[in-house]
C-alpha cells in the first residue's frame, strides 16, 4: 500500500471489514496474515560472553526504527541452552578471533531456524576487540575466510543492520502477498483480496 503508515493501516482495516462482510472466515484469515506482517521486526545481537559491548547495542538501537525490537543473546553459555537465532536480522559479534561456537551458530544443522552459511539477507557479522592486535587487517581477513562472508567493523554494523531490515520488510510483503493469494473466499470477497494484492505488489516493486 502506498502512503504513510497511518494511511496504510486505515486502508487495510477497511479491506478486512469489506472482506468480512462478504466472507467472515476469509476476513479472519486476512486479519491473521496482517497481524503476522505487522508484528515488530526483531534484531538479535549475538556473541560469546562479553563480546557484545553495550555501546554497540546502543548504536544499533539508535539506528533502527523505534518499533524494532533489539535483543542481546549470548552464545556458548554453560548456564543456558544455545539460543535460536531466528530474528529478522542477526548481528553476530566475533571477539578478535573466530571461535567454534561462532561457527556452530551459523551452521547448526539440527535447528531449522538457525542461520546457515548462505543466509546473507539476515546476517551481519562484525569483528570487535581488535585493539592491541599486531595486524587487525589480517584478523578481519581470517574471520571473513572462516565465516565465508564479509566481516565489518562495529562502527559499520548498525548501518548494515538497517539495510538488512529493509530486506526483511520486503520479505514480509512477499509473505503477505503469498498468504493473501492462498486464501479461499467467495467471489465478492475474492475480488477485494485481488484488489488488495494488486496494491501490495504494485507498491513493493
Amino acid at each position: 500500500m502506498v502512503g504513510d503508515a497511518g494511511t496504510a493501516h486505515a486502508r487495510w482495516r477497511q479491506i478486512v471489514e469489506d472482506i468480512g462482510r462478504f466472507d467472515a472466515r476469509a476476513g479472519r484469515q486476512v486479519q491473521r496474515a496482517l497481524d503476522r506482517h505487522d508484528a515488530p521486526l526483531r534484531v538479535q545481537i549475538a556473541g560469546r560472553g562479553g563480546a557484545v559491548r553495550p555501546a554497540l547495542r546502543a548504536a544499533v538501537e539508535a539506528a533502527v526504527a523505534a518499533s524494532t525490537l533489539v535483543d542481546t543473546v549470548e552464545l556458548d553459555s554453560p548456564d543456558r541452552p544455545e539460543p535460536v537465532l531466528d530474528a529478522d536480522v542477526v548481528l553476530l559479534v566475533l571477539a578478535a578471533r573466530v571461535h567454534p561456537a561462532d561457527l556452530a551458530a551459523l551452521v547448526r544443522p539440527a535447528d531449522p531456524a538457525a542461520l546457515v552459511t548462505r543466509d546473507d539477507e539476515r546476517l551481519v557479522v562484525v569483528l570487535d576487540r581488535t585493539e592491541g592486535l599486531e595486524d587487525a587487517g589480517a584478523a578481519f581477513a581470517r574471520a571473513a575466510a572462516h565465516v565465508r562472508r564479509p566481516v565489518l567493523t562495529p562502527g559499520s554494523g548498525p548501518a548494515a543492520v538497517v539495510e538488512r531490515l529493509g530486506s526483511a520488510r520486503r520479505r514480509r510483503d512477499a509473505v503477505l502477498a503469498r498468504d493473501l493469494a492462498g486464501i479461499g473466499a467467495g467471489p465478492r470477497a475474492r475480488d477485494v483480496i485481488e484488489a488488495a494484492l494488486d496494491d501490495l505488489t504494485g507498491s513493493s516493486r
